[in-house]
């Protein structure tokens, strides 16, 4: 059984409300729900009595609180204990585009100001990124968006205007044909509908910069690019900007717990914001 279900179940108790339990563990209420379903068929027994405006717990449910909370005390202090014994490594998360974009950096900051230090890298979505650094799988998140949670401290590390650019040879056409779309948000994918509505089709749709470059390379074509893009190709490809998206800039934040309790974590996370590059 996993222990997250347990976490639910007390998270349900304390605020008697399924949508309120999901706000604070950063899931879906269908989730909680199917959590909840999953151990009440482990236990074979009812656990919550839901009314419209009411969510009571059973007799059965009474009786497995505080096993429930004891078996998650135990379980935290173990993984703290087990921290502290074998605190020499760091776990970095990251959405698509913040590591393509950032990502190669932060590791060999790591690798050169940290040597001793064992790092492991992952690549997820902004939800599963919320959610480990909140369950604190994840040390260091970084993302393209920002997260919106008290408890989470966020800095800027990179920033950069964001265009349209052509790669490869010069055309005047512009065209879906041609046209490689990367999601850069609701404001760039505004504007860009609004001043070229033709680019509302694309030859390729993707949340993957590295992707994307290595096709236009490939192929030729358009895409809103940063700003910095001419640097990145240089060699590869031919680049030539199209037009500027005003007001619109690309961000990768760094995001970190504000309470850490990893031993030498702080240091580890001071050397990567000082690596920002804002331009």
């Amino acid at each position: 059984m996993d222990i997250r279900f347990l976490t639910t179940f007390i998270e349900v108790t304390k605020t008697r409300h399924f949508g309120k339990a999901a706000e604070n563990l950063y899931l879906t209420q269908s989730a909680v729900s199917a959590r909840i379903k999953l151990l009440e068929e482990y236990f074979h027994t009812t656990l919550f009595i839901r009314q419209r405006n009411s969510i009571q717990l059973t007799q059965s449910g009474e009786k497995l609180l505080p096993y429930a909370r004891q078996l998650c005390n135990t379980l935290s202090d173990a993984k703290q204990e087990l921290q502290v014994q074998s605190s020499e490594y760091a776990v970095c998360g990251a959405t698509q585009l913040a590591s393509d974009l950032f990502l190669p950096h932060v590791l060999a900051n790591l690798h050169t100001h940290f040597p001793d230090w064992s790092v492991k890298a992952d690549v997820l979505t902004l939800d599963t990124l919320s959610r480990q650094l909140h369950e604190r799988v994840t040390d260091l998140a970084f993302s393209t968006e920002p997260l919106k949670s008290e408890d989470v401290n966020s800095v800027v590390l990179f920033e950069q205007p964001l265009g349209l650019y052509r790669v490869g040879k010069s055309s005047d056409s512009i065209n879906a044909e041609e046209f490689v779309a990367i999601d850069w948000g609701a404001k760039a994918r505004d504007w860009l509908l609004t001043a070229y509505p033709q680019l509302r089709d694309a030859k390729l749709r993707t949340n993957s910069l590295s992707l994307a470059l290595n096709n236009l390379c490939e192929e030729g074509g358009i895409a809103v690019l940063p700003a910095n893009i001419e640097t990145q190709l240089r060699g590869r490809a031919e680049v030539t900007l199209i037009a500027s998206i005003d007001n619109t800039s690309l961000k990768v934040y760094l995001h970190t717990m504000k309470q850490i309790r990893r031993v030498g974590l702080a240091d580890i996370i001071a050397s990567v914001s000082s690596i920002a590059s804002i331009t």
